[in-house]
C-alpha cells in the first residue's frame, strides 16, 4: 500500500512539472508595442522667471513719502492711471522757488523789452531833431549851443538805448535759460513723484502703506499686462542653437502642477553667460496668463518646442537600436524576433519617428531578458 501512495504521489509531481513545462512560454521574455501614429512634440527642457515687460518695473525717482496709494495691488488698470503719490519736501520747494525764479526773470525780460522799445523811440526822434538842427543852423533859426545841445541829446539817446539792449541780451541769454532748464528739471522731478500707469496690465508690488518713506531707485510697483507676460529662459548652450522667435513653448509652474500656459519665443539672445556653473544662453518668451493664477516674478519650468509633427509615425526610443550610422528595430514575426533598417526623423523624448522602414501596425521588441538576435524565439508581453 504504501508503495502504491508514492507512486501516485510521483505520478502527480510528474504531471505538474509537465503542465508547467507546458504552460511556460517559449523563448526569451521581452515587451512588444505596436507602431502607430501620433502627435510628436521635440521640447528642450529649460527653467525661467517671469517678469514685467520692458518699463514695467516702476522706482522711485528720489527719496520721498508715500502720500497716497489709489489703487490696490492685483488690480487693473489703464495706461497713465495714477499708482502711487509721493511727496518730497525739499523737491516740491525747490521747484516752486525755480519756478518764481524763472517767473521774476521773465517778467524783468518784458519790463527789459519795454524798456528797449521806449529807448528806441526816445533815439530816432532825437535823431530826427539833430538832423533838422542842421538845415536850421544853416538858415540861422538856430543858435549853435541848441544845436549842441540836441546833438547831446541824441548822444544820451542812444547810449540808453545800447544799456537798455545790453540788459535784455543778458535777461534772454544765459541767465534765463539755465534757469528756466533748472525749473524744468526739478518740475519733472516733481512730476515724477506721481507715478503712473506706463501700460494696460494689472498692478502689483505696491507699497505697503501710506506714510511709508522709499528710498532713490526702490521698486515702487510693477505693471504687466496678463495676456502678454514675459518670461526669461534660460537654456542650456548646445540646446541654444536649436531654438528660433516664433517657436512654440509650453510653460508649468511647480505650485499649479496641473495647469500648462502656452506662448512663443519672442528673442533668443547671442551671447552666453555661467549661471550655477552651466553655460546659458537667454531666450525671451511671451505667454498668457489671463486669469493672473501665475505669481509676480515666479520661477516656473519651460518647455521650448523645437519641432513637432502631427500624425508622426512613431516608436518608443528603447526599440531604436543602432550599429554605427544604421538605426534599426527588432520586429516580432510569427514569435520570433527580426531585424528591420529604419530612417529616423524626429527624436521626442520617449518617442522616435520613423520616416522609412515601417508602414504601421507592426509589433516592435522594446526590452528583453537576452539581447535579441536576428530568428530568437521571443515571449511577448
Amino acid at each position: 500500500m504504501k508503495k502504491l501512495l508514492l507512486a501516485a504521489a510521483g505520478l502527480v509531481v510528474l504531471l505538474v512539472l509537465g503542465v508547467a513545462a507546458l504552460s511556460r512560454p517559449e523563448g526569451t521574455a521581452a515587451s512588444a508595442t505596436t507602431v502607430a501614429r501620433a502627435d510628436l512634440v521635440v521640447p528642450i527642457l529649460s527653467d525661467g522667471v517671469l517678469e514685467p515687460p520692458e518699463g514695467g518695473e516702476l522706482r522711485a525717482p528720489d527719496r520721498a513719502t508715500v502720500a497716497g496709494i489709489p489703487v490696490k495691488e492685483g488690480q487693473r488698470v489703464q495706461r497713465g492711471a495714477v499708482l502711487i503719490e509721493l511727496e518730497n519736501a525739499a523737491l516740491s520747494t525747490r521747484s516752486r522757488d525755480a519756478r518764481a525764479a524763472v517767473a521774476e526773470l521773465e517778467a524783468e525780460r518784458a519790463k527789459a523789452e519795454s524798456d528797449v522799445e521806449t529807448a528806441r523811440l526816445q533815439a530816432a526822434q532825437a535823431r530826427k531833431v539833430f538832423e533838422a538842427d542842421g538845415r536850421l543852423l544853416a538858415q540861422g533859426a538856430i543858435t549853435q549851443a541848441a544845436a549842441d545841445g540836441d546833438e547831446a541829446s541824441l548822444r544820451a539817446a542812444e547810449q540808453r538805448e545800447r544799456a537798455a539792449r545790453a540788459r535784455l541780451a543778458s535777461l534772454t541769454g544765459s541767465r534765463l535759460s539755465l534757469a528756466s532748464d533748472s525749473a524744468r528739471e526739478l518740475s519733472r522731478g516733481a512730476a515724477e513723484l506721481t507715478v503712473r500707469a506706463p501700460a494696460d496690465g494689472v498692478v502689483y508690488n505696491l507699497p505697503r502703506r501710506v506714510g511709508e518713506t522709499v528710498e532713490e531707485g526702490q521698486l515702487v510697483a510693477s505693471v504687466a499686462d496678463p495676456d502678454h507676460l514675459r518670461v526669461r529662459v534660460r537654456v542650456d548652450q548646445p540646446d541654444l542653437p536649436r531654438i528660433a522667435a516664433g517657436q512654440r513653448l509650453v510653460v508649468s509652474f511647480d505650485g499649479l502642477p496641473e495647469r500648462k500656459w502656452e506662448g512663443k519665443v519672442t528673442l533668443v539672445s547671442p551671447g552666453l553667460r555661467e549661471v550655477s556653473g552651466r553655460q546659458v544662453g537667454e531666450v525671451l518668451g511671451e505667454i498668457a496668463d489671463p486669469t493672473s493664477q501665475l505669481p509676480p516674478n515666479a520661477s516656473v519650468n519651460v518647455q521650448v518646442v523645437a519641432a513637432e509633427k502631427r500624425g508622426a509615425l512613431v516608436v518608443p526610443r528603447g526599440a531604436l537600436n543602432r550599429e554605427g550610422d544604421r538605426r534599426y528595430v527588432w520586429l516580432l514575426l510569427d514569435g520570433r524576433a527580426r531585424r528591420r533598417d529604419v530612417t529616423v526623423g524626429l527624436i521626442g523624448l520617449t518617442q522616435v519617428e520613423i520616416a522609412a522602414g515601417l508602414s504601421g501596425g507592426e509589433r516592435v521588441l522594446t526590452a528583453g531578458a537576452a539581447p535579441l538576435s536576428e530568428g530568437m524565439r521571443v515571449a511577448a508581453r
